[in-house]
């Protein structure tokens, strides 16, 4: 069994009868609908992607850089797409809504049938029960789990390990990505450093936890390698990302496992403990001039973009908003949130609006004249803020790449976060 490394958290594994990419995404030449980019800039071409013609396509979850329309397109429809089960199954939809003909639901228990005698467990994550998923592949005999860019659950991984016996190859995240702290306009360049550094350091821990609980033989790091397009891109140093040989020497520090180094083309054969090509880490000095091009790409909500509405066609959006947050309110309910928190929407104009998750009023302020005591306001492209109320974008796919925020306190209130995804008419 072989494993052969590309970009972010797209790998091919390779057995006698079963090939499985997972979650292809390559922004070639440059270009991205979604406003992500590859991070480092790959070299694969589109006839290098389709020429891969896996027999399995694993979609782990459908943020943007794991689930790409542009880079699925390069492949058969036919091919057989596997996701996990969810109780609401939004990634099986937005697969099938691609035109893939052949889309397999990992049944909780029994998993999939691959090719052979090869088979896969897809499981929902603990964490965001609703998003991400986390595979477990036994190819050839070796079990491999694809962890993807899940934050760590303990007793989820623990049950995974009692389940399907000892993990050969762990393929676990060392970074993660997100808004806080480069796009939060409440903290100074210095208090951004820190925290991106506190960042960095509390996901190298959670890497030693996810070696910790699972023991496996080879460990390989990879995931939530991406860049965000415009000037968002030389925020790059405030992302709060790391090294992956940084992350090794903090992780065996504590524990004793065998790491594995993999760049773009690389390959790693499980049976023979070998590796296959050179690795090289690559960040944000070596590809500066990389960064400062994306830096100068302009999104689809500035001026000129696909997605852009002229300050003379925009409206007055409290309407929709009401609308928008009473739904957001039945989601509220269903899921027992008892945040009071207070949020405001910027769409560049004079007034933002307020929202409250304490009741469904929508009123408008300008920002000179705040008066609550604690409070985050999401700027947001008018277009964009239009898209999201009808339910053309998600959230939590488009809030680090075309968002900024402002917090105060410096307090991150993760119901309001995931309640955003439900602002909706």
């Amino acid at each position: 069994m072989k494993i052969t490394y590309f970009v972010n958290a797209m790998m091919l594994l390779e057995g006698e009868n079963t090939r499985v990419l997972c979650d292809p995404w390559v922004t070639f030449e440059r270009t991205s609908r979604s406003g992500l980019y590859n991070f480092p800039e790959t070299t694969l071409s589109r006839n290098d992607v389709s020429a891969l013609n896996p027999d399995f396509i694993y979609i782990t979850h459908t943020h943007a850089d794991h689930f790409d329309p542009d880079t699925l397109s390069l492949f058969n429809l036919s091919t057989p797409v596997i996701v996990s089960y969810y109780e609401h199954n939004f990634t099986e939809r937005a697969v099938r809504r691609l035109g893939f003909t052949d889309v397999r639901v990992s049944d909780p228990k029994t998993g999939l049938l691959l090719n052979g005698q090869d088979r896969c467990w897809l499981h929902p994550s603990e964490v965001y029960s609703e998003v991400d998923s986390l595979g477990i592949f036994c190819i050839d005999g070796k079990r491999i789990l694809n962890a993807n860019d899940n934050p760590f659950h303990e007793e989820q991984l623990t049950l995974l390990k009692n389940l399907y016996g000892p993990i050969d190859l762990a393929c676990v995240p060392f970074n993660y990505l997100g808004p806080y702290p480069a796009f939060y306009e409440n903290l100074t360049p210095e208090e951004k450093t820190r925290e991106a550094q506190r960042k960095t350091e509390r996901n190298y821990e959670t890497l030693a936890n996810f070696i910790r609980v699972l023991t496996p033989e080879y460990v390989f790091l990879f995931a939530a390698e991406a860049l965000y397009g415009g000037d968002k891109a030389l925020l790059y140093p405030y992302y709060g990302t790391g090294q992956a040989q940084d992350a090794i020497d903090y992780a065996q520090s504590i524990y004793d496992f065998t790491p594995v180094l993999l760049s773009e083309g690389c390959q790693f054969d499980l049976h023979t403990g070998q590796r296959f090509g050179e690795f090289n880490e690559r960040g944000f000095s070596s590809e500066r001039g990389y960064v400062e091009s994306i830096s100068r790409i302009s999104g689809p909500f500035d001026e000129g973009g696909n997605f852009y509405i002229a300050p003379s066609e925009r409206i007055d959006l409290t309407r929709m908003l009401t609308t928008a947050r009473l739904n957001q309110k039945k989601w509220q309910d269903r899921t027992d949130t008892k945040s009071q928190a207070t949020y405001f929407i910027d769409v560049g104009e004079s007034e933002l609006y307020r929202l409250s998750l304490a009741n469904t009023k929508v009123t408008r302020v300008k920002e000179n004249n705040i008066d609550d005591e604690r409070y985050e306001i999401f700027r947001i492209p008018y277009s964009l803020l239009v898209g999201l109320l009808t339910r053309h974008f998600n959230y939590s796919n488009v809030k680090t790449q075309h968002m900024s925020f402002f917090r105060k306190p410096n307090l991150f209130d993760p119901e309001l976060h995931i309640l955003m995804s439900y602002l909706q008419i």
